[in-house]
Parts: C-alpha cells; sequence; structure tokens
C-alpha cells in the first residue's frame, strides 16, 4: 500500500512568531524542492525547526525567499556550533543507544550528534556557551501580568544583532505542580518597547496566556550562527481570570435509525464544542414525555468521551424524544459545564429527511481557525458518501439496507508536507476507536492492513495513492471472527491527481497515478 501517516487533529496550540533585531541579504537558485522544504519550515510548530528558520531569517532577510530556501537545506544537513567531546565507554543504560541521530538538527536545544561506542548520540558539544560569534544568553529580568490575560516581559541582552526566541511550556489547574508541565513551545509575542541602557538592550515584550492555566517562559537570542542556549526559565506564574464554561456544541443530527419490530436505535452526532478548557466528555441525555395525569418525563443520561457522536438504543417507535447533548471541563476539582443543545426528535417509522452537514463553524476545530498560520491547509471539500448499512431505515417487515444515505464529511485538503490529507469526520463507531486501512482493490485479503489508534474526531490520513478507493474498518476481534455488521466498515475514493492539482494551479504537484 506505501506509506502512510495519520495526522490526528490536536485541538490546543499556542502560535508561533516572533520579532526581529536586524537583518542581512543573500541571493540563491529557486529549486522546487527547497521551496516546498522552506514552506514546511514556516508552517511547522517545532521549536527546533523554527530556530533553523531564525537563524535563516538573520542570514537573508525576511523578504528572501530564493536564500531562505537554500539556507533550510543546507541547515538541515549541515553541523551546528561547536565541537564533540570525546566519549569514553557508556555507562548508560543499554537502551539508551536505541535513541541514536543523524544529523545534529535532530537533537534537542544546542545539543549536536556525536559519535559514540554504541554509535551516533546526541550530546551537550564544547565551545557553545563562549563562542563569539553567537549572541549571548539573554536574561529576564521580570514577568509581570496585565490585565486581560496577558503578561509582560522585560529581557536584558546584548547590542548584538540577532532574533528573539521566546518559549512557553504550561499546564492547566489551580495549583502549580512541575511534573505536570508539558513541553516546551513556540510561543507568539509582540515587542512594545526597546531601549539601550550601557553595553545592554532592555526589551519589553508581551503575549495573551489562556486562562486556567500556570506558566513558565525562556528566551534565546538567535543569530545567523545558531544560539548559545535559552534563559534561566521563568518563576511559574498562573494565567489571570478564571476559565470559561465550554460553548454548547453548535449543531446536532440523527443520520441513521434502525428498527428492529419492538425499538428503535439512532445514531446522534454533534459538533465539539468550542472551550478555553480541553472537554473532557459529553453528557447526552435523552427524554420521553408520557402522556398521564402526572405528565411525567422518562429521562435517561450517559457520558462518552473522545467522540462525537453516539447511539441511543432501545427507543419506542411513533413517539416523541427530546434530546439533549452538554459540553463539560475541568478545572481542578470544579466542573464547567456548558449549556444544553437541544433538539425534538420523532421516532417515525418514515424513512429520514435528507442530511444536511452539521453547522459547526469550520467543523468546530476552533484552535485550527484561529491558528490558521500554523496549519499547512489550503482548501478542503466536501463529498457525500453512502451510510454503513448498521443503522440505515428498517421498515418493522423488511430490512433495506440500501434505502438511506448518510452524509459523512470528507474532506480533501492539501498540506505542504505531506501532500493530500483525507478527513472523515463522524464516523467513530467502534467502542475502542481502533481501525485499519487498505485500498479496497487488494480485498484486504493480503495483510497490508495498518491499524490505527483514533484518538479524536475527525479521522485524517495522509500519503494515499491518488483516484483509489480505500476500505476504513473495525479490525476482527479474533482471526476466526466474522465482521458482517457494516456499520464497522467504510469506503471512501481519493480523487484524481489532475482533478486535485487543478485547485492549486501555483503550487507544483507531482502526480505518480
Amino acid at each position: 500500500m506505501g506509506s502512510m501517516q495519520v495526522a490526528l487533529l490536536a485541538l490546543l496550540v499556542l502560535g508561533a512568531s516572533s520579532f526581529s533585531s536586524s537583518t542581512s541579504t543573500s541571493s540563491t537558485s529557486n529549486q522546487l524542492q527547497r521551496q516546498k522544504v522552506a514552506h514546511w519550515f514556516r508552517d511547522s510548530n517545532d521549536v527546533k525547526d523554527k530556530i533553523l528558520e531564525l537563524q535563516c531569517l538573520a542570514k537573508c532577510g525576511s523578504g528572501r525567499d530564493q536564500c531562505l530556501d537554500k539556507c533550510i537545506q543546507e541547515l538541515l544537513l549541515g553541523p551546528r556550533a561547536g565541537s564533540c567531546p570525546k566519549i569514553g565507554r557508556q555507562t548508560r543504560a543499554r537502551l539508551s543507544c536505541l535513541d541514536n541521530c543523524q544529523y545534529d538538527h535532530e537533537c534537542p536545544e544546542v545539543q549536536k550528534c556525536c559519535a559514540s561506542s554504541c554509535g551516533p548520540m546526541c550530546v551537550e558539544p564544547l565551545g557553545v556557551r563562549n563562542n563569539t560569534q553567537l549572541p549571548p544568553i539573554p536574561r529576564i529580568l521580570y514577568f509581570r501580568r496585565s490585565r486581560g490575560h496577558a503578561v509582560d516581559l522585560k529581557i536584558e541582552s546584548s547590542l548584538l544583532v540577532y532574533y528573539f526566541h521566546v518559549e512557553v511550556r504550561f499546564h492547566i489547574g489551580k495549583h502549580f505542580a512541575e511534573r505536570k508541565l508539558g513541553p516546551w513551545q513556540w510561543q507568539k509575542v509582540e515587542k512594545t518597547m526597546e531601549e539601550n541602557i550601557g553595553h545592554s538592550k532592555h526589551t519589553y515584550i508581551f503575549f495573551h496566556m489562556r486562562p486556567g492555566r500556570w506558566y513558565q517562559v525562556r528566551v534565546a537570542a538567535v543569530n545567523a550562527f545558531g544560539f548559545r542556549g535559552y534563559s534561566e526559565p521563568s518563576d511559574p506564574f498562573p494565567s489571570t481570570g478564571n476559565p470559561k464554561p465550554p460553548k454548547a456544541p453548535n449543531d446536532s443530527k440523527i443520520i441513521a435509525k434502525q428498527f428492529d419490530g419492538r425499538y428503535m436505535n439512532v445514531k446522534l452526532v454533534w459538533c465539539p464544542s468550542k472551550s478555553n478548557l480541553p472537554v473532557e466528555k459529553y453528557k447526552i441525555s435523552w427524554s420521553l414525555y408520557v402522556n398521564s395525569a402526572e405528565a411525567s418525563m422518562i429521562t435517561l443520561d450517559t457520558y462518552v468521551k473522545d467522540t462525537h457522536q453516539f447511539e441511543i438504543k432501545k427507543l419506542l417507535a411513533n413517539s416523541s424524544y427530546y434530546i439533549q447533548v452538554q459540553a463539560i471541563s475541568y478545572i481542578g476539582s470544579r466542573r464547567l459545564k456548558s449549556e444544553k443543545l437541544s433538539m425534538l426528535f420523532n421516532t417515525t417509522l418514515q424513512p429520514l429527511e435528507p442530511i444536511t452537514p452539521l453547522q459547526c463553524s469550520g467543523q468546530g476545530n476552533g484552535n485550527r481557525r484561529r491558528h490558521h498560520h500554523i496549519s499547512s491547509s489550503i482548501s478542503s471539500e466536501r463529498v457525500t458518501t453512502p451510510a454503513p448499512a448498521g443503522l440505515n431505515e428498517i421498515s418493522p417487515n423488511i430490512a433495506n439496507r440500501t434505502a438511506a444515505a448518510t452524509t459523512y464529511e470528507v474532506g480533501f485538503r492539501l498540506n505542504r508536507k505531506f501532500g493530500m490529507i483525507v478527513q472523515i469526520l463522524g464516523f467513530q463507531p467502534h467502542k475502542e476507536k481502533v481501525y485499519e486501512l487498505c485500498p479496497q482493490e487488494t480485498n484486504c485479503e493480503q495483510r497490508e492492513f495498518r491499524a490505527i489508534r483514533a484518538k479524536r474526531d475527525p479521522l485524517e490520513f495522509s500519503k494515499l495513492k491518488y483516484n483509489t478507493t480505500y476500505v476504513l474498518r473495525v479490525p476482527r476481534s479474533s482471526p476466526n471472527s466474522v465482521l458482517d455488521d457494516s456499520r464497522n466498515v467504510f469506503t471512501f475514493t481519493t480523487p484524481k491527481c489532475e482533478n486535485f492539482r487543478k485547485r492549486f494551479p501555483k503550487l507544483q504537484i507531482k502526480c505518480s497515478d
């Protein structure tokens, strides 16, 4: 089947940017491969990639694409500042020898890829801390929380020419716990003032925090030769203000139903909720109105995690149900609830009305929408795909598995690093969320299945073939088991390369089909 990668959308991303002290100029040839590498780096949120980009900006200037393309390509394979120390017999655990490297860029911070008794490995180099070609390490003089969700920092640095690189790490909660801090991430900042004090320069910056978190900040100064290292991390500080409850989902729909002669099962889907904090779970409630003297309601509810769909079972036919969806987040032991999204559904035996896509305001992925400069997505399209048969319309006497169709959200977009990305929203029927993928033309009998553990909806796949029909399904629980439940199988067809390429006339897309 060829190589395949699964890119799952993470909904919590910090922005990436920097500000410059000065620039220089250079020129070089314009090659397609180097352009692709440079664009990938500008879309990447990896801190090593961003530092590499800053080195090239310091060398070439912000408007020299040809120089930037060549510079990034050279730095990817070239050596970092400093020299490798002599490494004797390794005293570390043998398992550490598995963490080998090939290029300096693969190592964290200022480390270099150096030879050792168990192969090349990342180590602290010699001569970096006092290298006169590199700007001195900055120092954070103070940080101060200001109005809104902003924090002001005062940074002391040298008068040399360089770029600032700012990183943060954080964790959610009311009380600080160092063990909970996440990895360092690039942080978008804005400069408010700069002043020279003797042989030093004081720079004032600020950035916006997200509520309900504890932060730490560190800073590096980067020029065309690299950087010496990071400042000492700031003391931890909490963001100002309290996080708000999540927003209610924008929309919900019943997309399929099944009647077995006694009860009806329906499939409910809804939009992801936007929230300051991660949505831990959704509460689904359904109520049947009982026409009696007391006019009571029979209400049932359940909670689901890491999905935006749920199958409601054993509903009475020809009845009216009041269905609600509510998002829930946590800050410490405090539970934050959204407003409830409500809908009225009649369990008649008539076919469903034509299904329209959910109105999710960009499919509910608020982080990708707000931080569009990080995503390399350029365009997307929607297609209507026949539903899995297990929850199609079923009459009281005859099981008609093809009478109705469900609209799954299937999109194709372009990523500068991975090429065509296939995105599927709404297909997560399996409790364990483990899937397998293969081309339909092979009948999936040649053991070419690739297992996927999906943590979020939608599913995303990269490096798939053009003009090919794929089968996405739940794996068999055992070699002898038979999966005849078509709820667990979903097919989609990728577009022809020529058609996909026409949507991006300014980009060079190679076709191999």
